[in-house]
């Protein structure tokens, strides 16, 4: 069976029969607007993509991966061969048609130039390639395939999913003896680089990554923000339960209670709060109740942090009670009431039974629900044909709503970006989190006033 070699631009056209989306515009309808010229987006060639895309041919592919000529009655084959189509299409199209026309016409220049000086062929060696992997074709088909799997917010997952597999090659490379015995580092002072031959770091596979992306796009769906309107009168019907609730009902309230406060009043995501450590908050509760410089609740965070050994501190002060009202100390005590009649005082402040850091999805069961009472309440600030659970998230809104408010309210960018990314601090290198919690507690205190 011959290498197919070359190919003209139209003829080497898509044989997947769309199977793998190609994200198109669309109007607020769902009403595909496409151009002319974009008519044929990812599904062909174009004149002149060899010279800006490295390229072997389907059936040289083929044979890189699996070491044999594929059987064209065996559908395993067809489905790779389709797979090989695709990634090389994905590839060529990472550039766009004007980018790969002008590179074009400048190798047509080039060679008249080199005919005028005697010179037969400026080009260098286009082919053969070894026969063996070195594009990473068997990864990008994989990843290919993968990016079919069913999807949270569309028929299929989405680029940034589908992504991860690479991480799996590059890992799984780098560990095995091929990868090991090729690779060299480079070496001054303190910095170090590292040489590799892994295909998924080639030229190719990047070219590969960047036109899969392209033709996927990004389906972006950010929790709305919450208001603050909306959390107090969230609270309001937090409070009503607390209230008329029996003593075996008002933990669950108070957790529910504090969960929303610290969330919104820390601006945490909704998986960092989770990670509040309650012998923290037992330890400076007293601290917090003196009027120097403000009153205030510390509220430990404790975690693993990438690149770190060990445990991690993080402190963050919480006002007593907010300018607009939210009583922060008050729901927080409850809280500490409750598990002081428990005779609990270390662990998670927000737990399971058996002691445990909940899933911040826990909550989000009871916060729709808080939302779908706002929304029947009071239309004027939930509309009623907003559908809460698909625009709110128990992660982000509460994150989003207070960085909003913050803006609103004039406090400077830096102190906002200090306050939410406090998580970067914590990973960088150990630089930051060096200092014992008392020492971390004591520096905090210092700008609560501020």
């Amino acid at each position: 069976m011959p290498c197919q070699k070359a190919w003209c631009g139209p003829c080497y056209d898509a044989i997947d029969l769309k199977e793998f989306p190609i994200m198109e515009p669309e109007d607020e309808d769902g009403f595909v607007t496409l151009k002319s010229q974009d008519k044929l987006r990812f599904l062909v060639g174009r004149k002149g993509d060899h010279l800006t895309c490295p390229f072997q041919c389907d059936l040289c592919q083929f044979r890189n991966i699996q070491k044999r000529n594929p059987i064209h009655n065996k559908v395993e084959d067809m489905r790779l061969l389709r797979c090989i189509r695709r990634a090389n299409l994905d590839a060529m199209w990472s550039r766009e048609t004007q980018t790969v026309t002008k590179n074009f016409n400048l190798a047509v220049r080039a060679i008249d130039i080199s005919k005028a000086l005697g010179i037969d062929d400026p080009f260098p060696v286009m082919g053969p390639f070894p026969v063996q992997d070195v594009f990473g074709m068997l990864a990008a088909v994989v990843t290919l395939t993968r990016s079919l799997d069913v999807g949270k917010y569309a028929a299929t997952v989405q680029y940034g999913t589908m992504r991860k597999m690479r991480f799996f090659f590059s890992n799984a490379f780098h560990a095995s003896a091929e990868g090991y015995c090729s690779s060299s580092v480079m070496a001054k002072d303190t910095r170090k680089l590292m040489l590799t031959e892994c295909p998924t770091y080639g030229t190719f596979f990047e070219l590969f990554a960047r036109g899969c992306h392209k033709r996927m796009g990004d389906i972006v769906k950010p929790d709305r923000a919450l208001s603050l309107p909306i959390l107090h009168h969230i609270m309001s019907l937090v409070e009503k339960d607390w209230q008329t609730a029996g003593p075996q009902e008002r933990y669950k309230y108070a957790l529910e209670g504090c969960f929303y406060l610290i969330s919104y009043c820390g601006a945490l995501r909704g998986e960092e709060v989770p990670m509040t450590d309650l012998n923290s908050v037992f330890k400076h509760w007293d601290e917090g109740d003196i009027a120097f410089p403000r009153k205030h609740v510390a509220i430990g965070l404790m975690g693993r942090f990438k690149n770190q050994i060990g445990k991690k501190y993080h402190f963050i002060p919480l006002a007593a009670e907010t300018k607009s009202g939210l009583k922060v100390r008050e729901w927080i005590c409850r809280l500490l009431d409750e598990y002081r009649a428990m005779g609990i005082f270390n662990g998670p402040m927000f737990r399971t039974t058996a002691g445990q850091p909940i899933k911040a999805s826990c909550m989000e069961e009871d916060f729709f629900s808080r939302l779908e009472k706002t929304q029947e309440e009071r239309p004027d600030l939930i509309p009623a044909d907003a559908d809460v659970t698909e625009e709110y998230g128990i992660y982000r809104s509460f994150r989003r709503g207070a960085t909003s408010e913050a803006k609103n309210r004039g406090v400077k960018r830096e102190i906002i970006e200090d306050n939410n990314r406090w998580r970067k601090v914590e990973r960088a290198q150990g630089k930051h989190t060096s200092s014992s919690m008392l020492e971390h507690y004591t520096d905090v205190r210092l700008i609560i006033d501020h």
